[in-house]
């Protein structure tokens, strides 16, 4: 097996901390909130506590959205999904599937998304497939059903693994290489004895697989590992490279600001060039100058920025 740091530009400035550098005139990954809804209540995820209105985004808006990055940066990694589960659009008009065509036929070259799976049925799978997924990260957090239940509230762990399974299964017997298949774990005390299993099975499937530590959502939860404070701080990957968009356009400061509660602009009125060179410029001058104080609360003391790497297992090919 082999193992990977995450897709982060990460450097090590002169005191060896690891440091991340600005991604400069435009970002380097953007999620989009296709939908706020979700199907589960998983322990480690605050979105039962998530105040502002749940929604699907308009289908102008994402075609707006996606013509400007397709214009600006072809390779610009776009999640399609930022806090909710784009499943639960498999049957809507327009579908998950027709967003994720339209973003691959205007070019784009890193297409991916997120998903607890329990949806991921044949039809789903075969979706997948034919709008051109690049990948598809899948949160599983769990090898026995014992503890997907504890984790994973309101999922069905057999059905989940053979959703999973049959997708593998499918690209296997179409030779195909893409969505590559990521199998998500996020270590924490409930699940950590399980952790081997769960690399030695996920790889021999097929599946990479992706460790990362449990984020603390800008403190409403309790995230044990984060143990760093502000003095021994670096720039925030997210505030560095990344751009959260909310379903109604709003663009926030991270992807752990789930309520919006700092709003750097609206893509509804401003295109997404402008908005990252306005204040989330202001916000990733404050990251480098380590100027943390100056930042707004909900990112002044959040320790998130710890939780922004991953290890990765696969089967060397």
């Amino acid at each position: 097996m082999k193992t990977s740091a995450e897709k982060d530009n990460i450097f090590k400035d002169q005191s060896g901390r690891g440091r991340l550098d600005d991604a400069g005139a435009f970002p380097k990954v953007v999620l989009i909130d296709t939908i706020s809804f979700c199907n589960l209540r998983c322990s480690m995820c605050v979105h039962s506590k998530m105040t502002r209105k749940k929604g699907v985004m308009a289908w102008g808006l994402f075609k707006k959205i996606i013509d400007e990055i397709a214009e600006e940066n072809k390779d610009t990694r776009v999640w399609m999904v930022f806090f909710g589960e784009a499943l639960i659009l498999k049957k809507t008009k327009p579908s998950i599937f027709d967003m994720i065509a339209h973003a691959k036929k205007k070019g784009l070259t890193d297409v991916v998304m997120n998903s607890n799976a329990n949806m991921l049925d044949a039809r789903a799978a075969k979706g997948l497939i034919e709008s051109g997924l690049d990948a598809i990260y899948i949160g599983l957090d769990a090898f026995t059903p014992e503890t997907y239940s504890k984790v994973r509230v309101g999922g069905d762990y057999k059905q989940t693994v053979g959703n999973v399974v049959n997708l593998l299964k499918a690209k296997k017997d179409a030779r195909i290489s893409k969505p590559e298949v990521f199998v998500q774990f996020v270590e924490m005390d409930i699940n950590k004895a399980e952790k081997k299993d769960f690399i030695e099975f996920w790889s021999g499937q097929g599946a990479k697989v992706k460790i990362r530590p449990k984020v603390s959502w800008a403190g409403m939860i309790d995230a044990p590992g984060l143990v760093l404070g502000n003095k021994d701080r670096w720039p925030c990957y997210w505030a560095m490279q990344t751009m959260s968009i909310t379903d109604t356009g709003k663009v926030v400061t991270c992807a752990v600001d789930l309520d919006a509660k700092f709003v750097a602009g609206d893509v509804t009125n401003r295109t997404l060039k402008e908005i990252w060179n306005g204040k989330l410029k202001e916000l990733r001058k404050l990251h480098i100058l380590k100027d943390y104080e100056s930042l707004p609360e909900n990112c002044k003391n959040c320790r998130d920025w710890q939780s922004a790497r991953a290890d990765y297992y696969m089967i060397n090919p």
